[in-house]
């Protein structure tokens, strides 16, 4: 079970949280020392629409047809594309701006059905995550874009770890510093593994699985 849970609150938005678990946890890419729970932000819709409204002050001057809902973000992802299009809202104002969710084929890749491809072919395509931490989740969903003929216009994610992808700014709401002391390994270079302490749980985009 989680203990020793503390709570972060975005700057500037003491309404968006994050409940912060400190440990030893294994990522499908890396090894880290903190696992920090989405499902507030991601579910509650008040919070999620707190969020959303974060991430789109810096996209409202950015022409954007398509919103990429990735990592559990449909809500936040509707919301952005809500508030980037209400009349008023500089250059997407009164815009219909879609809101879509890649499949995941059987060779973990990222693939739009031929309904869906109309909506980021040609287009100029806002990714929205929760994580960005290594940041091959983020090349695999702007190689996706890319594949399929999108524009990426920006990058926005709850959480990241780094500050620029590919020279594309990546706009989070929390960043390392917020969360005392984030650290993220290889899992050959992990300090935990290499001093015999056992794995707390293991951690995917849908949130934490207790070993």
């Amino acid at each position: 079970m989680l203990m020793n849970c503390f709570t972060v609150t975005a700057k500037g938005n003491r309404r968006i949280r994050l409940n912060i678990y400190p440990g030893h946890f294994a990522t499908s890419h890396a090894h880290v020392d903190t696992y920090f729970s989405m499902s507030e932000v991601r579910t509650n819709c008040v919070m999620a629409s707190e969020a959303a409204a974060q991430l789109a002050n810096h996209f409202r001057y950015t022409p954007i047809d398509t919103v990429i809902s990735l990592e559990y973000t449909q809500i936040i992802a509707a919301f952005v594309a809500q508030n980037l299009s209400a009349p008023g809202r500089d250059v997407n104002s009164g815009a219909e701006i879609h809101v879509v969710t890649p499949q995941v084929n059987s060779n973990n890749q990222l693939t739009f059905t031929n309904d869906m491809q109309p909506f980021v072919t040609g287009k100029n395509v806002l990714l929205i995550l929760s994580t960005v931490s290594t940041g091959r989740s983020l090349a695999r969903a702007v190689e996706c874009t890319k594949y399929y003929g999108g524009n990426l216009a920006g990058i926005g994610s709850i959480f990241s770890a780094i500050d620029e992808s590919g020279g594309m700014p990546v706009q989070s709401i929390f960043k390392s510093a917020d969360l005392s002391g984030y650290n993220s390994y290889r899992s050959d270079e992990c300090p935990f593994c290499k001093a015999g302490r056992k794995l707390d749980g293991f951690i995917t985009t849908g949130g934490y699985t207790e070993i």
